[in-house]
């Protein structure tokens, strides 16, 4: 699941791994939608410790142990973080693949997400983890699980069973369901 609006996202600001909290838009919308979300469908709850992630963890499973993993942050966009988002640097980055200056690589982010599907698989291989998280992951799960990319829009889960392949550089995945503004 992708954190609520930050204070950053309103404001149309490149945060990569700034700790910003979620705008009082993200907090309400959050609230809202953890009317309708069943927490109790989950062992463990795994979050990035950015407060923007943690707060909407907090809200959407209040009752759930939370683990923080710092594999779980942002990419860091570097010397871009704090200023505007322009359709140049959007570009760069989702198109070209730049590296925006003192910023993190596809290859970096790919590599810690593998690591923590590797290592969450081994540790809690019979449970349901839900993990809140930001767009960047997200993407890069999709990509490192070969699944097609779809946008990571605010609270919108993505339902994935994920489980060990025979081949050790590999996983098996399914994706279940994704679950954005459906309401019971």
């Amino acid at each position: 699941m992708r954190h609520a609006e930050s204070v950053y996202n309103e404001k149309g600001i490149l945060q990569g791994q700034i700790d910003c909290c979620l705008s009082e838009a993200g907090e309400k919308e959050t609230i809202c939608k953890a009317r309708y979300f069943d927490a109790s469908r989950y062992d463990l709850c795994i979050c990035s410790p950015l407060c923007r992630a943690v707060r909407t963890a907090e809200i959407m499973a209040p009752g759930l142990k939370r683990v923080l993993d710092d594999r779980l942050k942002e990419r860091s966009l570097g010397d871009w973080e704090g200023t505007p988002v322009t359709d140049e640097k959007t570009f760069l980055i989702r198109v070209q693949g730049e590296v925006p200056p003192k910023g993190e690589s596809e290859q970096e982010i790919r590599e810690r997400v593998t690591a923590f599907l590797t290592e969450t698989l081994e540790r809690y291989p019979e449970k349901r983890i839900l993990v809140v998280t930001h767009a960047g992951v997200i993407h890069t799960v999709r990509e490192v699980l070969g699944l097609p990319k779809k946008p990571a829009e605010n609270l919108c889960q993505q339902t994935i069973f994920l489980s060990s392949s025979s081949s050790q550089d590999s996983f098996c995945c399914r994706e279940l369901d994704t679950i954005g503004d459906r309401r019971k």
